[in-house]
């Protein structure tokens, strides 16, 4: 006896869905480009050792992106790490920003 149409879909259904991946592998971020608005905005830089302090009031000397609480050290690959400042895109561990907060 040959399946009907409801068992025959049914059966394809199945197929079908066992064709599909488990699990989509997640894109890593982006870098953040220091020409991006954004980071224009935050004046980021990708060396806080470049920083003019004349030039930026907020800057205090030995804050970077690897002691602030906004960098997400945890995930940091090559010096580069997630930040909660700029919707996680990887910034530089040596890097600066007018977002930067001491971390614990």
């Amino acid at each position: 006896m040959s399946p009907s149409r409801r068992e025959f879909l049914r059966l394809c259904g199945i197929g079908a869905l066992s064709a599909l991946p488990l699990r989509v592998a997640a894109q890593a971020p982006a870098k953040l480009d220091p020409k991006d608005p954004l980071a224009v905005s935050l004046a980021y830089v990708e060396n806080a050792a470049t920083l003019n302090p004349a030039k930026e009031p907020l800057f205090k000397a030995g804050s970077n992106c690897a002691n602030c609480i906004l960098y997400q050290k945890a995930q940091e690959k090559g010096g580069y790490a997630p930040c909660g400042a700029v919707g996680g895109k990887l910034v530089a561990g040596p890097g600066w920003c007018k977002a930067w907060a001491k971390g614990a």
